[in-house]
């Protein structure tokens, strides 16, 4: 009897074992540096996405994938999607979780009207400073980053300016734009 239980107990921990490591050996490898896992195929990418999409969360794409293509993965953008809050054609980044702001204040479900946006590829020094986050320092550098880089092709390419990280852009992504 004692056998018995034991070599089930055995049996038990193998099980448990190889049903925890393996699938995780065989289909993915980590990167170590986060949660991000990427498929072993080094064209794929595993990418994030949420906001005002039909179904938030990550999806596996090919390098050199388009936000449409991130889009079309999570189903499509809903009725609140703020259009201009994202290019289309913009190639995306691997281990970046990507946002797609609303047109509507998602906290008052009433709302008819428009959040007021700022368009961050086209506003002067004094305009941005409008913006609850951007003071008179980021705005300078975020001026600065568009006479030295171009536009801004995705809301977090902000991250990309000095003085803007992850509490800033949250706090502020709503309220931005890139494109009419």
């Amino acid at each position: 009897m004692i056998k018995l239980i034991i070599g089930v107990c055995i049996a038990t921990l193998i099980g448990i074992i190889a049903f925890t490591f393996i699938p995780k050996i065989t289909n993915s490898t980590s990167t170590g540096d986060d949660d991000t896992t990427l498929v072993d195929d080094t064209n794929k990418m595993t990418i994030g996405i949420s906001g005002e999409v039909v179904r938030p969360g990550n999806y596996v794409l090919d390098e050199g994938s388009t936000m449409q293509d991130l889009i079309d993965k999570a189903g499509g953008t809903n009725n609140n999607a703020d259009e201009r809050a994202y290019y289309a054609n913009a190639e995306i980044e691997m281990n970046q979780e990507y946002y797609i702001a609303p047109k509507y204040d998602v906290k008052d479900v009433c709302s008819e009207t428009p959040i007021e946006k700022i368009n961050i590829n086209d506003a002067d020094k004094e305009t941005l400073m409008t913006i609850n986050g951007f003071g008179d320092a980021v705005s300078t550098q975020i001026i600065q980053y568009r006479n030295d880089n171009g536009i801004f092709y995705t809301l977090e390419s902000l991250m990309d300016v000095n003085g803007i990280g992850n509490a800033t852009f949250a706090k502020v992504r709503d309220y931005v734009y890139l494109h009419e």
